[in-house]
């Protein structure tokens, strides 16, 4: 009982920690909105959004830090532990260094695609993606553990460091490249921050095939995930003006409030249900509260959206941005009804089943290529999305009551439990 009370209490430790962190960070995009103007803030939105782009790969570590610690701690083998941390974190620092060349060796290419002013913003970022996914690993022992507290503390270090940085840098004249130099800086911090409760020493050989298998699942999905979240940005950073697209910047970062104030629910969720799986323990409470928890938070967020649009573009933003208030509402209807499908991926990727990513991963794909398609005016490209988020979150409610009528083995290497 004393266990559940502190696992209750971290818990809620790192939800009102996370709630900080997100305050933090609009804080950040606000202020740069109104710092910057439209079309400076279009370019400061764009390295955010490649920054939520790349975190595909650390979540997709994270994730399998957290589910494999979770499933070892349980089975008492610290052994396999320590040598999983030591493989992950030497395949995420490779992996890492080959994606900041990609980004630092192409930044003259990245500069004219989307329009920027200049390419050093790019290189300044990508020095920073090895510590970004090096971090990421230590974040998933901390969440596989449920050392919430510790993973609030990393949370906290990211978004105060950048918080720091930036406003100083920009203060100081340096623009963009002062953005740039808040975002590498402050996971360069996270990493000395985010530190595991042992030291991973390789002691014994284990399989790793279902450790990759898993990691590919993830990484699956959260590159649906930003493919959803974040490719509607990119697409209108590509066709639109500079200062169009900072207006619709502004508004994708308001409305996005949904998706991120729900996701603590979801970091809760995922590694709670691995635990009482293993345990032989029904789970299914968990997973109907969460996502009531998300629906609620999501309907009050839309709600305001809906009745208070130009009070909250005004106040947040300021006057320049009002023109896409009429849009608030049907942006974050998009964004509430992809954050209750998140709710049903997790947990059924919690529990081994896999057809859920696949169906998300066509939404990403769809979502790409319809906005390619159909991007006329603001309004076509958010309807395009909500078309497509109630298609999904439909299919995963289907998929919900139906996964047992389903062939065991659909798409997943296992059968589902």
């Amino acid at each position: 009982m004393s266990e559940s009370r502190s696992l209750v209490k971290d818990g809620t430790v790192l939800f009102v920690s996370t709630l900080i962190v997100n305050a933090g960070n609009y804080a950040i995009n606000l202020l740069l909105g109104r710092w910057l103007g439209p079309s400076d803030f279009s370019e400061v939105s764009l390295l955010v959004t490649l920054m939520l782009m790349i975190s595909f790969l650390a979540l997709g570590y994270q994730l399998t830090a957290a589910k494999f610690t979770a499933e070892y701690t349980a089975d008492n083998r610290s052994d396999l532990l320590s040598t999983l941390v030591a493989w992950l974190k030497r395949m995420s620092w490779w992996v890492g260094l080959g994606l900041a060349g990609i980004v630092v060796g192409l930044s003259f290419f990245w500069q004219e695609f989307f329009q920027t002013t200049s390419y050093l913003p790019f290189i300044i970022f990508g020095v920073g993606l090895p510590f970004y996914l090096l971090m990421s690993v230590n974040r998933g022992v901390l969440q596989g553990l449920t050392r919430y507290r510790g993973l609030a503390l990393t949370y906290q270090a990211e978004m105060w460091t950048r918080l720091i940085v930036t406003v100083l840098l920009v203060y100081l004249g340096f623009g963009v490249n002062g953005v740039a130099w808040g975002l590498t800086l402050s996971l360069v911090a996270t990493l000395l921050v985010a530190k595991i409760p042992f030291k991973p020493i390789e002691v014994t050989t284990f399989d790793h095939s279902p450790i990759l298998n898993f990691l590919a699942m993830v990484l699956l999905y959260e590159c649906s995930q930003i493919l959803i979240n974040n490719s509607d940005v990119m697409i209108v950073k590509h066709y639109f003006p500079p200062f169009e697209a900072g207006l619709y910047a502004a508004l994708a970062l308001i409305g996005r409030i949904v998706y991120f104030g729900t996701w603590t629910v979801v970091t809760l969720l995922f590694p709670m249900v691995i635990k009482l799986e293993k345990e032989g323990k029904d789970h299914s409470m968990y997973f109907l509260g969460g996502l009531i928890v998300v629906a609620t938070i999501a309907a009050v967020i839309v709600g305001a959206c809906y009745f208070f649009p130009e009070l909250m573009v005004g106040i947040l933003f300021g006057d320049k941005y009002l023109s896409v208030a009429p849009l608030l509402w049907l942006y974050a209807t998009a964004t509430a009804l992809f954050a209750c499908a998140n709710v049903f991926v997790y947990y059924h990727l919690s529990l081994d089943r896999r057809l859920p990513i696949w169906i998300t991963l066509l939404g990403g794909a769809c979502q790409i290529l319809f906005l390619t398609l159909f991007h006329d005016t603001f309004e076509q490209v958010i309807w395009v999305q909500v078309y497509l988020m109630v298609g999904l979150f439909t299919s995963m409610v289907i998929y919900h009551f139906t996964y047992r009528w389903l062939p065991a083995n659909i798409f997943s290497p296992k059968a589902s439990v």
